[in-house]
């Protein structure tokens, strides 16, 4: 922002105008001896500050309260505010100079004010009680007869102040746009990363759906039944899923608790996937029963456990074992799902559970195991980590808090 050095200079007099364009923006020091309204002899307007032309304010000088409320119109409308105003308070004809400030306050509340008035005129607490709080600290006033250095330092000392103030806007103005962009960014991004975790929990379901329609399709009558009965618990969960993306923004919905049996959601997933499992070799070994309940989501326990038993059938390729076991500590139910597939390296342990860090190249879409850890750990206040299996395999680990 360029500094602003403009002035509106509103006095009835012309000689005392005459002073104030001397002092303010001199052209040379001219010297005179002159009476105000009031009777009272102001000092000569002669310059004894070596740097007074540099300052060399930029002044509009009328004399009545009614031409300087049009001045301040106009220089709203040019879009060039005056910083400052000297406001004679007993102006010869129409409205005073109190009455003119509180009409450009109501146009420009951004101006600085100097009621310059003599002795007998309005006690500083009566202007305070007219001009409210609001205003107090954008005013001041100065006692007629007044000298060159009273004018030239409180011209200097408000003008600085309306310009740090005018810079400080502009900053807060730039500053709100800058984060209403962050904020429209971040939502796209956002919206970029549900649609991707919307996709990649349906292929899930889509991969599920398939295989049991082409298996159901190749068997008999009760294969077919079964793969139906299958395809129609795929489809409900499809719908769990569309709902709680859709209410992401009412998480008492999305991250309701109850208290289930945590055995539930992964047998549930187990009849989902089994088809795949065959097709793949993989055995499994479940070793889940007796294990108390936990204050959990059932649907979203099951998008956990989709995805761990979808990343270590695609470990183990085309043959293997997947092992889930469960046990009770004192304060969790911890669940471990282990594959016999070629593990993690070390350095990856953390960044696995990052959104979009896959090691399955255009495959993958690094979106399962944040998902999982998102579920775990926020939706159930629970832990969930990655280790090797000494005899081989990465093995998930994931613990649920007995309390509520």
């Amino acid at each position: 922002m360029i500094p602003s050095k403009r002035i509106l200079i509103v006095e009835d007099e012309k000689a005392i105008l005459d002073v104030y364009k001397d002092i303010l923006s001199p052209k040379g020091g001219a010297s005179s001896t002159i009476k105000s309204s009031r009777g009272q002899t102001t000092p000569p307007a002669k310059s004894q500050n070596a740097n007074a032309q540099q300052d060399n304010f930029e002044l509009t000088l009328v004399s009545t309260g009614e031409e300087a409320v049009e001045a301040v119109k106009k220089s709203l409308a040019d879009q060039k505010p005056f910083a400052l105003g000297f406001f004679d308070v007993l102006l010869g004809t129409g409205i005073d100079g109190i009455e003119t400030v509180k009409r450009i306050h109501a146009l420009d509340p951004e101006m600085y004010a100097v009621l310059v008035t003599a002795y007998q005129d309005r006690h500083v607490d009566s202007i305070r009680t007219l001009f409210g709080t609001e205003f107090q600290d954008r005013w001041d006033y100065l006692n007629k007869p007044f000298s060159e250095g009273e004018i030239l330092q409180k011209a200097r000392n408000m003008v600085s102040m309306w310009n740090i103030r005018k810079n400080d806007i502009e900053q807060r103005l730039i500053l709100d746009d800058l984060k209403s962009k962050l904020v429209a960014s971040e939502k796209s991004l956002t919206i970029a990363a549900v649609a991707r975790s919307v996709g990649h929990e349906f292929g899930n379901i889509l991969l599920q759906i398939m295989g049991r329609a082409d298996l159901a399709r190749e068997g008999d009558e009760k294969t077919m039944r079964e793969g139906l009965d299958t395809i129609l618990l795929a489809t409900e969960h499809a719908s769990k899923v569309l709902e709680r993306f859709k209410n992401l923004a009412k998480p008492t919905e999305t991250h309701r608790l109850v208290k289930i049996d945590i055995s539930e959601p992964i047998t549930e997933v187990l009849v989902l996937v089994s088809h795949e499992l065959k097709r793949r070799h993989i055995d499994t070994k479940v070793s889940i029963d007796g294990l108390p309940k936990v204050s959990a989501n059932h649907n979203t326990l099951v998008q956990v456990f989709m995805n761990l038993f979808i990343n270590s059938m695609h470990a183990m390729k085309e043959s293997g074992r997947l092992e889930i076991t469960g046990k009770k500590t004192d304060e969790f139910v911890e669940i471990s799902v282990r594959d016999t597939g070629p593990g993690v390296p070390p350095e990856n342990f953390e960044k696995v559970f990052e959104s979009f860090f896959t090691t399955k190249g255009d495959a993958g879409t690094g979106l399962g195991l944040a998902i999982c850890k998102e579920i775990v750990e926020i939706t159930h206040a629970g832990k969930i980590s990655v280790s090797n299996h000494p005899e081989g395999g990465a093995v998930f680990h994931l613990s649920f808090p007995l309390e509520e």
